[in-house]
């Protein structure tokens, strides 16, 4: 007795459906979860990006304000954005790095110095899907960052780290609406090193570092670039007396 079409059909479907669950097992608990080596260039003087991902925007800040393409091109204080409630009014540049379901999930200290800040927001009822941003980047519609309310409505997490010149830089992850599972495997009081890696968000995410303005001799990355953590550099250091120099570390109060 012949093999009828329609079992043949049912066969077939079934083995498609096994391997789309094996592919998918696969990419959720390895392929996701991956965590490889990285060889961070030399020179403290080089900042790292803090995620794997493509660069969304580098934008000005000017006077704890960032314009952000929300809800009509709206203005935000920076505080807002990446929670840094205790140096607001310093100017400086903000970088987000938008990381793809293919990108590493693990996130890397862009500079050197000592945890001073590690505050977690939760999100609000109205958390938002970073499906927009994925559209913008596909279509390359610019900014990549119009209407994508994730950006002040997401749960996130900020790490402040105190340079030895006493500049402090903030790195913030940003968990998409499906997974509030940030990671960070750091605390207040904690020195780090540049490179390191210090945490993970487990689905969909972004990563958003503030740099201050007085730290920043040359901004290397620009929107639409990919970058890799802690081996692209994304920016250069400006050189002061007190670069390379022990300084004592201030402490930023953590709420």
């Amino acid at each position: 007795m012949g093999i009828s079409l329609s079992t043949i059909v049912l066969s077939v479907s079934g083995l498609a459906l096994l391997g789309l669950l094996a592919f998918f097992l696969y990419w959720r608990f390895y392929y996701f979860l991956r965590n490889p080596p990285r060889t961070v260039p030399e020179g403290e003087d080089k900042i790292m990006a803090a995620a794997d991902g493509f660069v969304t925007y580098v934008k000005p800040v000017q006077q704890g304000e960032v314009p952000i393409a929300v809800k009509s091109r709206r203005v935000i204080p920076l505080v807002e954005l990446v929670g840094l409630e205790h140096e607001v009014k310093q100017s400086g540049y903000l970088i987000g790095t938008y990381m793809t379901e293919y990108s590493v999930h693990r996130n890397r200290v862009p500079i050197s110095g000592k945890i001073v800040l590690c505050q977690h927001r939760a999100a609000d009822r109205l958390n938002r899907s970073m499906a927009r941003m994925t559209a913008n980047l596909l279509f390359r519609r610019q900014p990549y960052d119009e209407d994508c309310e994730y950006l002040v409505r997401n749960e996130r997490l900020t790490i402040g780290i105190r340079h030895a010149s006493g500049r402090l830089v903030t790195v913030t992850q940003i968990a998409d609406v499906w997974i509030n599972r940030i990671v960070a495997w750091v605390k207040v009081g904690d020195v780090v090193q540049r490179g390191q890696q210090y945490g993970m968000i487990r689905f969909g995410s972004q990563c958003d570092v503030f740099l201050p303005d007085e730290m920043v001799e040359t901004i290397l990355i620009k929107p639409g670039q990919y970058v890799f953590a802690g081996k692209t550099i994304v920016a250069l250091m400006r050189k002061t007396k007190a670069f390379g120099e022990s300084a004592p570390f201030e402490e930023v109060q953590n709420d």
